[in-house]
């Protein structure tokens, strides 16, 4: 019996030891495939992760890598390694091979999936295409339409709040008063949500989804963290435990209201003039006439609740705070909002389509302060970008931010230009070099409605007020899961 327990014990030890070292050559196999993309002296063990701490100091390092006219780029956060493009060639050869979401352990999509679930930013294959099918009515160009009143009527409270908000102080930050009223706009369209957000300055959702953004860009970077049971352990994991607690409820709440009233009027969305997001969720039947569970559900309104906002409210944030930076396109913008829709007071979808120079100065927001800096991907197999050999397994980064900067695509991409896209430079705008909301199959599903909105927010702000500069004052950039500023954006308006 001795002799078969110290057998067992040995086998199981060299078997070990067996694992260990086949590990270990693997890994330094793949260190030194990954040594041909470009990257800055890494320390064996950290890595770049004593560097490279936190989304800002992640973008710096790739501003580095750039300046030697790199399309492709590693960053090693402790051991672990992770790739990204910057460059549209490179994007576009990424676009063609892999369509994965990063859900490896590094990725970003495995651990947001707590918050948001297997909604349509997360999910991949059969399921993806399943959901994307069954949502894709709930944003045909009929169902938009009927949106614009609320995006005009919560607009309207929405530059009333900024009044008030004159007679207490001269200049104000315009961050939380935009994510408050996309937040308005997105319930009530989406949800048919009853309360307001602009009424309410400190709500507990908001506040939530912006600390989520900046401990998900924490736990990205620093090694340790990586690990769940680490992570639930520690202090800043038992305050996201905290923070989705938050989210979930809230949600949660809004569809249990919606779902009670359907047992109670069975036929309410047949009679209902205009079916909004949660209508079309609760409705939706595949070929197989299956519809969504009742996780899927929540899990699609959680990311459009959080996506359908804040992004959103970024891009308006900083595209209000660039009218304050440079007034002479202001006037062009005023001029183009005055031509087209300077008596109107709802806007329609018709000043939506009249509109000229408006949608040159929104996509130019979009690409200078890109509201989205970063989306990611994660091959299965063996892919080839830039000539370079990638192994399968890698987390791969679409560095949006860095392709709306690259100087090889835009000419002077750090003068903030909206003639760029015009006609006569519609060259340099390729597909892949300019990407708000992504590219390909896994686009935004949601562009025409954020559209819709930015158009109709800028459009009756600027007719009701003059942007004016906050003197010396420089953002600074924090592009976590959307562009933020760690001291604000503050603007003085000023009435017309």
């Amino acid at each position: 019996m001795d002799v078969l327990v110290k057998t067992v014990v040995i086998g199981a030890l060299v078997f070990i030891f067996w694992k260990f070292v086949v590990t270990l050559w693997n890994y330094i196999q793949l260190c030194k495939k990954l040594e041909k993309i470009p990257q800055k002296p890494s320390h064996w063990l950290f890595g770049h992760s004593r560097e490279v701490k936190d989304s800002k100091t992640y973008f710096d390092y790739v501003k580095d890598v750039m300046k030697g006219g790199s399309k492709v780029y590693c960053i090693w956060n402790g051991p672990f390694p992770l790739l990204g493009v910057c460059h549209p060639e490179t994007f576009q050869q990424l676009n063609k091979q892999e369509i994965n979401k990063a859900r490896g352990l590094t990725g970003p999509y495995r651990l947001i999936q707590p918050w948001i679930g297997e909604g349509l930013l997360v999910s991949g294959d059969k399921k993806w295409e399943r959901n994307r099918r069954l949502l894709t009515p709930a944003f045909h160009f009929d169902i938009l339409s009927g949106y614009l009143k609320v995006m005009n009527d919560v607009t309207d409270i929405f530059l009333d709040k900024l009044g008030k908000g004159l007679e207490q102080s001269e200049s104000m930050d315009i961050f939380p008063y935009v994510c408050r009223s996309t937040l308005d706009i997105m319930l009530r369209c989406s949800l048919s949500y009853d309360g307001s957000m602009l009424e309410n300055e400190e709500h507990r959702y908001i506040k939530a989804v912006q600390q989520l953004s900046t401990l998900l860009w924490h736990r990205m970077t620093t090694p340790l963290l990586l690990f769940d049971f680490i992570y639930n352990l520690s202090p800043v994991g038992r305050e996201h435990k905290r923070l989705l607690d938050v989210v979930h409820e809230f949600t949660a709440d809004i569809i249990a209201t919606r779902q009670k009233l359907l047992k109670q009027q069975p036929d309410l969305t047949k009679h209902k003039r205009r079916l909004d997001f949660l209508d079309i969720l609760l409705t939706a039947k595949d070929e197989h006439g299956h519809g969504l569970s009742q996780q899927e559900i929540q899990d699609e309104v959680d990311t459009f609740t959080f996506e359908g906002h804040d992004t959103t409210g970024s891009a308006i944030s900083y595209a209000i705070y660039a009218l304050g930076q440079y007034p002479e396109i202001q006037e062009q913008v005023y001029q183009d909002i005055q031509n087209i829709a300077g008596d109107v007071k709802e806007i329609s979808q018709h000043e939506l389509n009249q509109f000229k120079y408006l949608p040159l100065f929104i996509k130019e927001v979009m690409r200078f302060y890109s509201p989205v800096p970063v989306v990611s991907r994660q091959n299965s197999k063996q892919l080839v970008l830039d000539g370079k050999v990638i192994p399968p397994g890698m987390r791969i980064d679409i560095n949006i931010l860095a392709i709306h900067h690259n100087t090889d695509i835009w000419k002077c991409p750090e003068k903030f230009d909206p003639s760029r896209f015009d006609r006569e430079h519609r060259d340099e705008t390729d597909i892949y070099g300019f990407i708000p909301f992504s590219a390909g199959s896994r686009n935004c599903i949601g562009q025409v409605f954020a559209t819709n909105e930015i158009k109709i927010t800028l459009a009756k702000l600027v007719k009701r007020y003059i942007v004016l500069p906050v003197k010396d004052h420089k953002p600074e950039y924090q592009p976590d899961v959307v562009m933020r500023s760690l001291n604000g954006l503050p603007v003085i308006l000023k009435r017309r």
